[in-house]
C-alpha cells in the first residue's frame, strides 16, 4: 500500500464498538402496555386505579385474551363511566369487566398489582398500604 491510498472506511461506527450511552425513551401507551404485558405475563385479574390513555390501552390491549379479567375504579365518577362506556361495547364484558369503588381498593389488599393512572399516582402512593400491594404507573416506569 502506498502512502497515496488510503483505506476505505464504511460509514458509522466500527464493526463490534458499541455506544456506551444510553437513550431512554418516554414510554408511550403503545409500548407501555406491551411492557406490562410481558412484565406481568402470568397475571390473570388486573387491577387499574384512574383513567388515562395508558390505562385505556392497556386494557383494550389485554382484552384479546380471553382469560384476563379486569376491576376498575376512579374516583371522578365521570371518568368511570367513559372507561365503562368503552369497554360494555366488547365482547363478554359483563363477565370479564367489574368496577368498584375507589374507597379500600389499595387499602383491602384485594389486588396484588394495581395499574394507576398518572393523575392518580400522588393520591394513591400517600394511602395506607398495609398488604404491600405493588402499584404500576404505565406513563413512568421509575415510579413502580
Amino acid at each position: 500500500m502506498t502512502a497515496n491510498e488510503e483505506v476505505k472506511r464504511g460509514r458509522g461506527r466500527p464493526k463490534g464498538s458499541s455506544d456506551k450511552r444510553k437513550i431512554k425513551l418516554k414510554p408511550s401507551p403503545k409500548s407501555a402496555k406491551e411492557d406490562f404485558a410481558k412484565k406481568y405475563e402470568g397475571l390473570d385479574l388486573v387491577a387499574v386505579y384512574g383513567y388515562d390513555e395508558f390505562t385505556f390501552e392497556l386494557i383494550t390491549h389485554l382484552w384479546k385474551n380471553p382469560s384476563i379479567e379486569f376491576v376498575f375504579t376512579d374516583p371522578i365518577p365521570s371518568r368511570g363511566a367513559h372507561m365503562t362506556r368503552h369497554i360494555g361495547n366488547l365482547s363478554w364484558s359483563i363477565h370479564r369487566y367489574e368496577v368498584m369503588t375507589h374507597v379500600g381498593f389499595i387499602e383491602e389488599g384485594y389486588f396484588p398489582v394495581v395499574v394507576v393512572s398518572d393523575d392518580c399516582w400522588e393520591e394513591v402512593s400517600k394511602l395506607p398500604n398495609p398488604h404491600e400491594v405493588e402499584l404500576v404507573s404505565l406513563s413512568h416506569w421509575e415510579k413502580s
